[in-house]
């Protein structure tokens, strides 16, 4: 009788497999055949998953912004406002030893969406969630008054995503900016949104 055959799971696998080698090896070096290698696959087998390479990098990515968020949903518990927006920050810094794996597959997928539309969608998309979650932790912040600068949510917004990107970079490419750097930068950010004078 054939095995069975649990298709969910190894498709997991796969993904699994498959961003743990890009934050070892890069992209280039993760070849389909080292895909199945890893796993213990005929190379041929992939294509029963993933139809191309492109297709794997897109569920690798989306794997690891997933479960980012949800280590940021589990940070926030029952926080709101700046204090949940602080939480939210700190999960996206790549200051421990999985966030700095995690940053390995991002900053290459960078490369890859900037010459190809449909990872580009794909970014755009995760961008489009962070910044719905901001603006609303942002609006919170504005209700219960602990963030008080005249300048404007959607500004405020915009700039966040470029610090929570550049950290990724800095993070993972420069010994010189520490996770502890990392932190004092979201924090001195945040709390200059206060509208208070240190």
């Amino acid at each position: 009788m054939p095995k069975q055959v649990d298709h969910d799971r190894r498709r997991t696998e796969i993904v699994e497999a498959t961003w743990r080698l890009i934050a070892e090896r890069g992209i280039d070096g993760t070849t389909m055949r080292a895909i199945a290698t890893t796993l213990g696959m005929a190379n041929g087998a992939l294509k029963h998953y993933f139809p191309d390479k492109n297709a794997i990098l897109r569920a690798a990515f989306t794997h690891v912004f997933d479960n980012t968020n949800a280590r940021i949903a589990e940070r926030l518990g029952e926080a709101t406002g700046l204090a949940a927006l602080r939480a939210f920050c700190r999960e996206a810094v790549p200051a421990e030893d999985l966030t700095r794996l995690e940053a390995r597959v991002v900053i290459p997928f960078w490369q890859h969406a900037l010459t190809d539309p449909e990872l580009e969608s794909v970014f755009a998309e995760a961008m489009s969630v962070w910044r719905e979650q901001i603006r609303h932790l942002l609006a919170q912040a504005r209700a219960d008054g602990s963030v008080r600068t005249g300048e404007p949510d959607e500004l405020i917004t915009e700039q966040l995503l470029a610090m929570l990107n550049g950290v990724q970079a800095l993070g993972t490419l420069t010994s010189a900016t520490t996770p502890e750097m990392l932190h004092r930068m979201i924090d001195a950010f945040l709390d200059g949104l206060t509208g208070r004078v240190s």
